[in-house]
């Protein structure tokens, strides 16, 4: 059986290092993988154990693909398998990483459709239904996205994110201040009925009082 002649760090990398059998360099290892696996110089390897390394190395590059991608932001468990499956991982290894996250508590598709549901609540109001359809394109289950939705008001979430709108819109007519914070507030998913009854509030708001011209003018949006 070949034997460990060098555990080597490479230059100019951290956390790894170059694993030598018999002299010759065989593959590069997690400093982590190494250590549990207690190598030591003059230590025999069998074929049995060289693979045991490969798996366990390969799922540690997994880990730690997976550590990166959620570094930026909380994940859906389908986007995680989504992003490994592109760094071309095995489906077996995939599933490996999956459940450590699990376990470590990293994945957790209702933890995360709740965060981003208030996080849409807080910073980007927008529709009960834009919400889910966002959560069902991140992989969430549909029992998942509805139960996160559920708290959801669509009247307070229009008139929250068209108040914040309405403040960038300088137009001096109510038909162009109309027009702009309609068109706002239906790409955000709002309803005929609830755009229509935020867009005159707000104008009311703003003016004091409703304009004359809105009774003849056709709200059937635009």
């Amino acid at each position: 059986m070949p034997a460990i002649t060098a555990l080597l760090p490479p230059p100019h990398r951290r956390g790894v290092v170059d694993l030598f059998l018999d002299g010759t360099l065989a593959f590069t290892l997690h400093r982590s993988v190494a250590q549990d696996a207690r190598l030591f110089i003059g230590r025999e390897l069998s074929q049995e154990d060289i693979q045991a390394l490969r798996e366990q190395e390969a799922f540690q590059s997994g880990l730690d693909a997976a550590y990166r991608f959620l570094a930026y932001r909380p994940r859906s468990e389908s986007e995680v398998r989504t992003r490994l499956r592109r760094r071309k991982f095995e489906a077996g290894l995939i599933d490996r990483v999956v459940a450590k996250l699990k376990e470590q508590r990293f994945l957790d598709d209702v933890a995360f459709a709740q965060q981003w549901t208030e996080n849409r609540a807080t910073h980007s109001p927008r529709s009960r239904a834009m919400v889910r359809s966002e959560l069902r394109l991140k992989g969430v289950a549909p029992e998942i996205a509805q139960t996160a939705v559920e708290d959801l008001d669509d009247a307070e979430a229009a008139y929250e994110a068209g108040g914040r709108r309405s403040l960038r819109i300088k137009a001096a007519d109510y038909q162009e201040f109309r027009r702009r914070l309609w068109d706002f507030l239906r790409r955000r998913g709002f309803s005929y009925d609830v755009t229509s009854r935020v867009v005159e509030r707000l104008w009311r708001e703003r003016e004091g009082n409703s304009p004359s011209e809105t009774d003849s003018l056709d709200t059937s949006g635009g």
